[in-house]
């Protein structure tokens, strides 16, 4: 009897051992270039990193404020509360009772309270003095022996010169009103005014 199969130990051929050592490398490059994508899609590394910064005014604090008396400082931030600055009575001038010819003067104190910056400050025309004797009055107004306003009607005195004042230290403002020696008394129909003088001081970003 006849066995017509082909023994499983036969040996392989040169062109089968060719081919099947082709598929193998083909199959193996195939699984390389999948375990590639593999790891690109599925997994992936994660980190955090935090930054902080901390933000004051510890510095740069600032504030100005005034005094009718150059010791006692208040805020006088409300101009229906005006610092009242006092005009006293002397050699017979007085401010409620003026005579043609006549000057009133009277000292106002500015600080800047927190010590790390200066102030820069324009005083403004008195905006409520509009009546017939704010218009007959003239204002001066001094810094020591600097002119900020230069004798100027009352109701239209216009801004002054900037001055500054120097952090911490108080700065002293004299004001002189005066009722000119030719006023006169028929066309004044108003017998008194209260002019509210505004300060804006402006922060000098000093070293």
């Amino acid at each position: 009897m006849t066995n017509n199969q082909t023994p499983t130990s036969a040996p392989l051929t040169d062109e089968e051992r060719n081919r099947k050592s082709r598929k193998r490398k083909a199959i193996l490059a195939s699984g390389a270039v999948l375990g590639v994508g593999a790891v690109v899609t599925l997994a992936a590394w994660n980190d955090t990193v935090f930054g902080a910064g901390t933000f004051g005014i510890g510095n740069t604090a600032w504030n100005v404020q005034a005094s009718v008396d150059g010791t006692n400082f208040d805020e006088y931030a409300d101009s229906a509360a005006p610092g009242v600055i006092s005009f006293p009575v002397v050699a017979g001038v007085n401010p409620i009772n003026l005579m043609p010819g006549q000057t009133t003067k009277g000292s106002f104190w500015l600080k800047e309270t927190k010590g790390f910056m200066d102030a820069d400050v324009t005083i403004q025309a008195p905006a409520n003095a509009t009546n017939t004797l704010a218009q007959a009055l003239y204002v001066t107004i001094k810094d020591g022996s600097t002119t900020l306003v230069n004798n100027k009607q009352l109701s239209a005195s216009g801004i002054s010169t900037t001055f500054r004042v120097t952090k911490a230290t108080a700065k002293k403002i004299d004001f002189e009103v005066t009722l000119p020696a030719n006023a006169n008394p028929n066309l004044l129909v108003d017998t008194s005014v209260t002019p509210r003088w505004e300060m804006k001081a402006q922060s000098v970003d000093n070293p």
